[in-house]
């Protein structure tokens, strides 16, 4: 339900916007939103992206069994943090909630 709600919101933004003044060098030019809205959702996804990658680079130590995993980037670019701690699901014994990075990286 959140994500209709959400996709219908944007939706409704996305109609409001027909048009849009930029000023360059004192001259004002009317140009189309998806002028504006394509470049920002590709610097977003690529960041989603590269972010993902560098955090999935890590190893983390799950607290119940002790084993060191990596994440899948899409599963480390979504998590939730609370500093370097991110929540994740241990691939070995499934248990999920915050692991820690352990020492070792693939850098």
């Amino acid at each position: 339900m959140k994500k209709i709600t959400f996709v219908l919101l944007i939706a409704a933004l996305m109609s409001l916007l027909t048009s849009c003044e930029v000023n360059w060098f004192d001259k004002q030019y009317d140009v189309p939103w998806w002028m504006i809205a394509v470049p920002v959702v590709i610097l977003l996804a690529v960041t989603w992206f590269f972010g993902g990658k560098y955090i999935a680079s890590k190893e983390y130590a799950c607290p119940k069994c002790g084993k060191a995993f990596h994440p899948k980037w899409w599963n480390a670019a979504l998590s939730v943090h609370i500093n370097s701690d991110r929540v994740f699901k241990c691939p070995h014994c499934g248990r999920k909630g915050f692991c820690s990075p352990s020492k070792k990286s693939k850098d």
